[in-house]
């Protein structure tokens, strides 16, 4: 008689952790709808959880008095006490129009972290259009992002994992890696030990079937071995950016080298 053995290849499917971030866009009304999207799509792009809604309108009323009296303490306290987000990232777009039909946009973003200090930064859309206008938001994001904003004095946060710039944690590559190698390593053995019906000798009671739960083992090894050389690989690779002005123009890279 086959006695079929069962095998239950467990997978563990582990969570990289997302950094939660809200946005709010004040200013330049023809703007917001699109700088918005832009910026969600960054960050949704670059591994964080983009959170709805993260200030309500009151709230974001104190923060806009807040710059209007210059006080950026002000600010970061009205996102530490109301934000349902761990980080804030919120622009004013300013725009001005040119002789030529064309227009200027000017977009200060700040970096809001609770009990962290605030980061700012300032870029020009020279005679922007929407090509230029991506191309700045990106540039504003890189800078904004490349350092983790520093804790205000007196407050320990907690230690978060350590991050690649993707957003998932440092050792999920290599444990993709380890566990894809493991999984191919038994899928291999299974196959080996695997018994066939025994068609002109005598019958045995019992064989091991086990090549059908190799195979699939194996598979399932071969997928994380694949991803887990892939996210490695892509988080080592550096990431073009390029700005555009009316005078000229750069191309340069952000990563890791």
């Amino acid at each position: 008689m086959r006695l079929p053995i069962v095998v239950l290849a467990s997978l563990v499917t582990t969570t990289a952790y997302a950094e939660r971030v809200g946005v709010v866009v004040t200013g330049e009304a023809t703007v917001q709808p699109q700088l918005a999207a832009q910026l969600e799509r960054w960050l949704h792009d670059h591994g964080r959880e983009v959170v709805p809604g993260p200030l309500e309108p009151e709230a974001i009323n104190t923060l806009i008095d807040c710059f209007v009296l210059e006080d950026l303490g002000c600010a970061r306290g009205v996102v530490d006490a109301r934000s349902k987000s761990k980080a804030v990232v919120f622009t004013r777009a300013e725009m001005t129009q040119n002789s030529d039909g064309t227009r200027n946009i000017a977009i200060t973003g700040y970096w809001f972290q609770k009990e962290r200090h605030a980061l700012a930064e300032r870029r020009l859309c020279d005679r922007c259009n929407d090509d230029t206008l991506h191309a700045t938001v990106d540039e504003l994001m890189l800078a904004l992002v490349h350092e983790p904003p520093m804790p205000l004095p007196g407050t320990q946060p907690p230690a978060e994992e350590p991050m690649s710039e993707g957003g998932m944690p440092k050792w999920m590559p290599l444990g993709l890696v380890a566990v894809g190698g493991a999984a191919l390593l038994a899928g291999g053995i299974m196959i080996a030990i695997d018994e066939d019906v025994n068609l002109m000798g005598k019958q045995q009671a019992e064989i091991r079937d086990t090549a059908t739960g190799g195979v699939v083992l194996g598979l399932v090894g071969i997928a994380a071995l694949g991803a887990g050389g892939y996210l490695w690989w892509r988080d080592k690779q550096s990431t073009p950016i390029a700005a555009v002005s009316s005078d000229g123009g750069y191309v340069g890279w952000a990563g890791r080298f």
